[in-house]
């Protein structure tokens, strides 16, 4: 008897700790440098990689994201927002990575599920919204002397916009951030607003502006996952707190490792 409720209770306490995790579904993170912050934030997440997700399994697991994390990468190809004379300005896209951040982004509209867009991430968000994308920032911005590919984590500042995230964050003062982006926002995606631009004018924070409608989507040109200092904290944990703040999906007990 004494060993059939041990088994009872470890049941239980499995099941209730299983509850309690925040599924997180990461675009692509074949370092797993995404995977390691996010969890380095809160030691119970249960992270996902939706790239190598096998297909059959993908509108499971966007069933059961309670927040979705789209990551640097690959240029967004420029037939997605209308510039397919863009592409000799491009580096080689990943036509399925767009695909499948392509059904990430809609799942969040259409759920309300949080989105945080990192670097290439916010570019596809803007893209698949309605807006555009600068498909090479130095033929755009020749003059520029923003070193928006840089191997530093201070790269160059940025300026937060009143009433942004990143302005409640500093109070107003600019912030130095790391950078490895050729393309960046152009024509912003109707309902968002620039929350941070560089000293150049490029955009290099945005957030949708109705958080009465959608919890939360912001996107960012720097590297949080690589930055790891009080600003990186701060955004991840803004993340996960719209993420915790869900109702847990249906379904959520059949989810094993």
């Amino acid at each position: 008897m004494k060993g059939l409720t041990l088994v009872v209770v470890l049941s239980c306490s499995s099941l209730m700790r299983l509850f309690s995790q925040e599924v997180i579904l990461v675009s692509k993170d074949p370092s797993r440098s995404y995977t390691t912050w996010l969890m380095s934030l809160d030691s119970t997440l249960k992270v996902r990689e939706f790239y190598t997700l096998p297909s059959d399994s993908m509108k499971h697991y966007l069933d059961l994201a309670d927040g979705m994390v789209l990551t640097g990468g690959e240029d967004v190809n420029p037939t997605l927002y209308g510039k397919p004379d863009y592409i000799d300005q491009c580096e080689a896209p990943d036509n399925f990575r767009d695909s499948i951040e392509k059904l990430m982004i809609e799942h969040g509209f259409d759920h309300g599920r949080p989105l945080l867009g990192i670097c290439r991430g916010q570019q596809i968000i803007n893209a698949l919204s309605g807006g555009n994308l600068i498909p090479d920032i130095p033929t755009r911005l020749p003059q520029s002397k923003v070193p928006h590919r840089s191997k530093q984590d201070s790269a160059h500042q940025v300026l937060p916009s009143e009433g942004s995230w990143l302005y409640e964050f500093t109070n107003g003062e600019t912030q130095w951030v790391n950078s490895r982006h050729h393309q960046a926002v152009d024509k912003l995606a109707p309902g968002f607003k620039v929350a941070a631009i560089a000293p150049d004018g490029i955009v290099e924070s945005i957030e949708y502006l109705d958080n009465n409608q959608h919890v939360f989507i912001v996107g960012v040109q720097w590297h949080p996952e690589n930055l790891r200092n009080e600003l990186s904290t701060y955004l991840g944990e803004l993340f996960l707190d719209a993420a915790s703040g869900g109702t847990k999906k249906a379904g959520m007990q059949d989810e094993t490792d």
